[in-house]
C-alpha cells in the first residue's frame, strides 16, 4: 500500500495533550526523533502556479537544495498525492529541472515564462513517533512567515500495513476530542495564511458519482463515498458560516446518501470500522435533522400558511417564537459540528474509502452487485404499496424512508444502466417523495403549537398556530389523494435492473 496521510489541525491545547506520553501507552512505541524543516514557496506575482493547482518549493537537505512540486490532490483530510523532488544547483527555483515531463509541461504552461519569486516560507518543528498500527504520528508546529500567526497541524502517515488499523487507532487517539481535519494541503493552508485567500461557504447539491460497468465494487463505492463526502463536508461549512437553510437540508441529504451507500455495501463488507462509520453518520444525521426540522417549520409550514391566511393577527408573534427556536437549534448543531461527534465521522470519511481497497470481496464487478442492491431496495416499498390507501402515519413514514433509499441507490448505480430507464424511474420516485414529504411535514406541524407554548408567544400566536396547523393538515389530506396514481405509474415502470 502506498503512503497514506491524515492531516489534523490542532490548537495549542491539542499540541500539549499530544505531547504527553500517557496518551500513547497503548498505541505508540519507539524513540521520538525531533527535527526542524525550513521550506520556501515560490510563485508568480499573480500566483499562477497556485491557481493551476501546483505548489513549488525549495528546502535545504544534507547540504544541497531540493526542489519539490506537488499537485493539489488533497481532499477531506486525506492525501495520496505524489511529491516530485529534484535537486537544483542554487536556492533559486528551476522548473526545467523537473524530471516528470508531464508535470514539467504543466508547470511551465502555468508560469508562462514569468519569473518566480518567494511567496512565503514555513518553519516547522517536527516530532515523529512510531505507532503500533505500522504508521507514524508526525506532530508539526508550523509557522508561516508573512506577518501572520502560525499554523498548527498533525499528520498521521501509514507507509505500509492496514488502513483500517490506522482508522481504528486514530479514532482511539483523537476521536474523543474536538479536532478539525485539514481540508486542504499544507501548501494551500499556508497560501491562505500568507496571502489571505478565503472562499465563502455556499450550500451545494449532490454531484454524480462517476462509475462505469468496468468498475469493480471497490472503485465504484469509493466514487460513491467521495460524492456523499463532498456534499456533507461542503454543506457543513455552509451550516457553520451562514444561516441559509439550504445548508442543513443538503447536509442531511448527504448523510442519508452516505448511509444508503453503507447499507448497499453491507452484503460485501461487515467489519468493525464499517459499523462504526454507520453509527457516526447516524449520530450526525440526527443532530443536523433538528435544525432542518426547525427550518421547515418556518419555510415549509408557517410562512405558506401565513401567506394564505385572511387574518394575519398573531403570525408575527408565532414567527418570532419559531425564529428563536430555530436559532437555539442552530447554535446547538454548530457546537456539535465542531465537537467529537463530528470529529469521529470525519475520521471515517477521510479513511474509510482506503479500507475498501483492502477487501478482496470488493474486487468483483459492480453491476451484478448493483442489481441485487436495487432489487432488495424495491422490496419494501413494493410491500407497503400493496395497501397504500390503508397505511397509518407510522407506515407512511416507513414508505417515505424506503422510497428515499430506493432513489439514492438508483442514482448511485444509474450510470450502469440505460439513461432513459433510470431517468424516468428517478423522476417518478421524486414525485412520490414530494407527496410523502408533505405528509411527513404534516406529522411535524403540531410542533408549531409546542414552540408557541415553550416560548410563551401569547394568545394571538396560539390562535395563529392552531389555524396554520389545521389548514396544513387539510392541504396534506388533499395532496394525499394523488398518491395512488403516482404509485401505480411507478409500479408499471420496468424494473430496469432485472
Amino acid at each position: 500500500m502506498g503512503e497514506l496521510e491524515l492531516k489534523v489541525e490542532l490548537s495549542d491545547s491539542d499540541m500539549k495533550r499530544l505531547g504527553g506520553k500517557s496518551h500513547y501507552d497503548e498505541l505508540a512505541m519507539g524513540r521520538i526523533p525531533i527535527k526542524k524543516l525550513r521550506t520556501v514557496y515560490f510563485d508568480t506575482p499573480k500566483h499562477d502556479l497556485h491557481a493551476a493547482g501546483f505548489s513549488l518549493s525549495l528546502r535545504r537537505h544534507n547540504g544541497r537544495w531540493l526542489q519539490s512540486v506537488k499537485g493539489d490532490q488533497h481532499v477531506g483530510g486525506k492525501s495520496t498525492a505524489i511529491e516530485l523532488e529534484d535537486p537544483v544547483d542554487t536556492g533559486k527555483p528551476d522548473p526545467a529541472r523537473i524530471t516528470d515531463k508531464k508535470i514539467k509541461r504543466a508547470v511551465q504552461a502555468a508560469v508562462k515564462g514569468v519569473s518566480l519569486h518567494p511567496v512565503f516560507e514555513t518553519i516547522l518543528k517536527q516530532t515523529t513517533r512510531k505507532i503500533k498500527s505500522q504508521g507514524e504520528l508526525v506532530v508539526r508546529n508550523e509557522s508561516v512567515r508573512s506577518g501572520q500567526s502560525g499554523l498548527l497541524a498533525a499528520e498521521l502517515e501509514v507507509k505500509a500495513g492496514s488502513a483500517e488499523h490506522l482508522l481504528l487507532g486514530v479514532e482511539k487517539l483523537l476521536g474523543a476530542h474536538e479536532l478539525k481535519l485539514a481540508g486542504h494541503s499544507k501548501a494551500e493552508r499556508s497560501y491562505r495564511v500568507a496571502v489571505g485567500k478565503t472562499k465563502a461557504a455556499r450550500p451545494e447539491k449532490a454531484r454524480l458519482a462517476h462509475i462505469t460497468r468496468q468498475c469493480a465494487c471497490a472503485e465504484a463505492f469509493s466514487a460513491i463515498f467521495e460524492s456523499a463526502t463532498r456534499q456533507i463536508v461542503v454543506n457543513r461549512q455552509a451550516v457553520l458560516q451562514t444561516d441559509d437553510p439550504e445548508g442543513a437540508h443538503q447536509m442531511r441529504i448527504g448523510l442519508r446518501r452516505l448511509r444508503s451507500a453503507l447499507r448497499a455495501l453491507h452484503p460485501l463488507v461487515d467489519g468493525g470500522s464499517l459499523r462504526g462509520f454507520e453509527r457516526s453518520a447516524r449520530d450526525v444525521g440526527r443532530c443536523v435533522g433538528m435544525l432542518r426540522d426547525a427550518d421547515v417549520l418556518i419555510t415549509g409550514i408557517q410562512a405558506p400558511m401565513e401567506q394564505v391566511a385572511s387574518d394575519k393577527r398573531g403570525f408575527g408573534e408565532l414567527r418570532g417564537a419559531l425564529a428563536r427556536d430555530q436559532q437555539a437549534k442552530r447554535d446547538e448543531v454548530r457546537t456539535a459540528l465542531r465537537g467529537p461527534t463530528w470529529a469521529r465521522l470525519e475520521l471515517y470519511l477521510a479513511l474509510s474509502p482506503q479500507t475498501l481497497e483492502e477487501s478482496h470481496e470488493l474486487d468483483k464487478p459492480v453491476t451484478k452487485h448493483a442489481r441485487r442492491v436495487l432489487q432488495k431496495a424495491w422490496r419494501k416499498p413494493a410491500k407497503l404499496g400493496r395497501n397504500l390507501d390503508r397505511l397509518d402515519d407510522e407506515h407512511r413514514h416507513e414508505m417515505r424512508k424506503a422510497l428515499k433509499e430506493l432513489r439514492y441507490q438508483t442514482e448511485f448505480f444509474a450510470p450502469l444502466f440505460k439513461r432513459r430507464d433510470t431517468h424516468d424511474f428517478i423522476e417518478q420516485l421524486k414525485s412520490l417523495q414530494d407527496v410523502f414529504g408533505y405528509i411527513n411535514d404534516a406529522r411535524m406541524a403540531p410542533r408549531l403549537v409546542e414552540v408557541e407554548i415553550e416560548h410563551q408567544a401569547g394568545v394571538a400566536a396560539a390562535r395563529a398556530a392552531s389555524y396554520a396547523l389545521g389548514r396544513f393538515e387539510a392541504e396534506a389530506a388533499h395532496v394525499w389523494c394523488g398518491v395512488d396514481k403516482l404509485w401505480k405509474e411507478l409500479k408499471r415502470s420496468p424494473r430496469f435492473w432485472t
